[in-house]
């Protein structure tokens, strides 16, 4: 048996399959401009792909409720004292300034006045976190928000990231198209001297 044809389909249709895969891959971003009326998948359906992928990271991956539920662990008494203490210096400082008036504020009377206040606002915490969670959520659209930066990412940048995520991947595509091929190629010979000997 010749072993020559064996060894040239299989070698000629694993290039094939290797190269056809590569083009695939390569198609996925090149060309970026439609060149007889050809362009890669990115380029022209880079708008279409983002608003799928943002509806796809909005109803199963991101959920704006998920994102905020940190929110009921933080702490506000620090950061409502500092404001509180800001605002109450400022007004403070111009009610001192007042005849009569200035003279009725003592330090006694503003600090127990900022400490009732802080202690109505901190018995209201987890009110207002609340409503701060639900306004966010009315007001934050992950789904638009996603579609947004995908539809507007350098198709360069994005490119350079995927390859950089998925270079194993995209190398063993390219493998598997080469013994795809080659396999296809050694069918070939098989096919016709198949034929060949029920022809006999």
């Amino acid at each position: 048996m010749d072993w020559i044809p064996w060894v040239s389909s299989a070698v000629i249709g694993a290039f094939i399959g290797w190269a056809t895969n590569l083009i695939a891959i390569k198609m996925l971003f090149h060309p970026r401009k439609r060149i007889l009326g050809v362009q890669g998948l990115l380029p022209r359906r880079q708008r279409e792909l983002a608003r799928d992928v943002g509806q796809v990271i909005a109803t199963e991956l991101v959920h704006v409720p998920d994102l905020l539920v940190g929110l009921d662990e933080v702490d506000l008494e620090p950061h409502l004292s500092v404001l509180l203490d800001k605002g109450i210096a400022a007004k403070i400082g111009e009610l001192r300034k007042l005849p009569l008036v200035g003279s009725l504020i003592s330090d006694d009377l503003v600090r127990g006045l900022r400490n009732a206040l802080l202690k109505e606002m901190l018995a209201a915490q987890p009110q207002i976190i609340a409503e701060i969670k639900a306004a966010v959520t009315r007001r934050i659209d992950i789904a638009e928000v996603a579609a947004t930066k995908l539809a507007s990412f350098d198709l360069d940048r994005l490119e350079g990231v995927v390859k950089q995520v998925a270079r194993n991947e995209f190398r063993a595509i390219e493998w598997y198209g080469a013994v795809l091929g080659a396999v296809i190629g050694l069918a070939q010979p098989a096919v016709s001297l198949i034929s060949a000997r029920l022809s006999h």
